[in-house]
């Protein structure tokens, strides 16, 4: 009986041990602030465009509002500074609704690619950043053979989107 309870009381002092060393910090920064590092500015840039496809779709679907999305499609190239959208929508919505959605993925595509490249800056209330001041961008809205909204903006063009946009606008 006596080695029962002595293993009873082994356990709980290997299991509190166990569970209060789970209670401290296990590594501790020397530094206060992380240091981050930018690319040269001559630098060429470099971005991953399946992965910034990935970051644009899980965005809008996060936002729960595109229910009339069918597909979306975010590619680029590097070589010629150019960035294409297209996406596939239901039939019947309305140029608001679409306005909204190319402003989100829009904001989207500048988010993925300042998170690639902090030399990108973040879009803001009073525009998209500078990425379009450096690549090109093509968008294309289709319900299904039919072209909804399409435009190529070249390099340095000023986006035609409101980065203020929001639902409670669109609906009023």
């Amino acid at each position: 009986m006596k080695k029962i309870y002595i293993i009873a009381v082994m356990c709980t002092v290997v299991a509190l041990s166990g569970s209060l060393a789970g209670c401290k910090k296990r590594y501790v920064s020397p530094l206060e602030t992380p240091s981050m590092t930018k690319a040269a500015a001559d630098k060429a840039y470099d971005f991953d465009f399946d992965q910034l496809n990935n970051d644009v779709i899980d965005e809008l679907q996060d936002k729960e509002i595109y229910s009339f999305v069918k597909a979306v499609d975010v590619s680029g190239d590097n070589e010629k500074k150019e960035i294409v959208l297209t996406i596939d929508i239901d039939k019947d919505v309305s140029d608001d609704a679409v306005e909204l959605l190319l402003t989100d993925a829009t904001k989207a595509i500048v988010d993925g690619v300042q998170i690639q490249d902090f030399r990108i800056d973040g879009w803001n209330e009073e525009g998209f950043g500078n990425l379009f001041d450096l690549y090109g961008y093509t968008y294309k809205v289709t319900s299904g053979d039919e072209v909804v909204r399409e435009e190529t903006l070249n390099v340095g063009d000023s986006v035609p989107f409101d980065p203020t946009l929001t639902l409670e606008q669109v609906i009023g």
